[in-house]
C-alpha cells in the first residue's frame, strides 16, 4: 500500500485580494463630520421624493445628470458649494447611483464617500431632516437658499479683498 502525498495549496502561492477602498460611511461617521464641518452633503434623488421624504438639512441638491457639471472644478459653481478639503458624501435616489457618484467624484480627486443607510440612517443617528410642507417645491427653495448664502458669501470675501488693496 503506497501512500499518496498530497498537496494542500499553500497561502504563499495564492494571489492576495487587494484591498477596495471603502465607499460607504456609517451616519454616525458621517454626522461627526458634518459637524466638524469637514463634509458636503449632496442628494441624488428626484424632487418628488424629495418633497415627500424630506432632505438632510443643509444638504446640496444635485440631479444625476447634472452631477458632471456641478463637480467640474472649472466651474464657478463648484468653487462656492464645495469648500475645499471637504468630504462629499451622496446620498438619496438608488443604492448604485450614490456608488457612482462617488467612483466619478473618486476619479475627479475629491474625497467622496456614500451614506449607508440614508436619510433614515441619518435620522437615527441624531441628525436633523428638514422640510418646508407649504411649499409647493420646497426642495428647490432650500437648495436655492443655500447656493445664495454661498455666493454672497464669496462676492463679500471679493470685496473685502478689494478693500484690502486700495486701502
Amino acid at each position: 500500500m503506497a501512500l499518496v502525498e498530497t498537496a494542500l495549496p499553500s497561502t504563499a502561492n495564492r494571489p492576495r485580494k487587494l484591498r477596495q477602498p471603502q465607499l460607504t460611511i456609517a451616519a454616525s461617521d458621517a454626522l461627526v463630520l458634518w459637524r466638524r464641518r469637514q463634509a458636503t452633503l449632496i442628494h441624488l434623488g428626484d424632487w418628488r421624493r424629495i418633497d415627500d421624504a424630506g432632505w438632510i438639512e443643509g444638504s446640496l441638491r444635485c440631479p444625476p445628470g447634472e452631477f458632471m457639471e456641478f463637480m467640474d472644478p472649472s466651474n464657478p459653481l463648484h468653487a462656492r458649494l464645495f469648500a475645499p478639503g471637504s468630504t462629499l458624501i451622496f446620498y438619496g435616489g438608488p443604492r448604485r447611483a450614490c456608488l457612482d457618484a462617488v467612483r466619478r467624484a473618486r476619479a475627479l480627486g475629491h474625497k467622496a464617500l456614500a451614506l449607508r443607510g440614508g436619510q433614515r440612517a441619518w435620522k437615527e443617528a441624531g441628525g436633523r431632516l428638514g422640510a418646508h410642507p407649504q411649499s409647493p417645491a420646497p426642495a428647490l427653495k432650500a437648495s436655492f437658499g443655500l447656493a445664495v448664502k454661498h455666493a454672497l458669501a464669496a462676492v463679500k470675501a471679493r470685496l473685502q479683498s478689494l478693500q484690502t488693496r486700495i486701502g
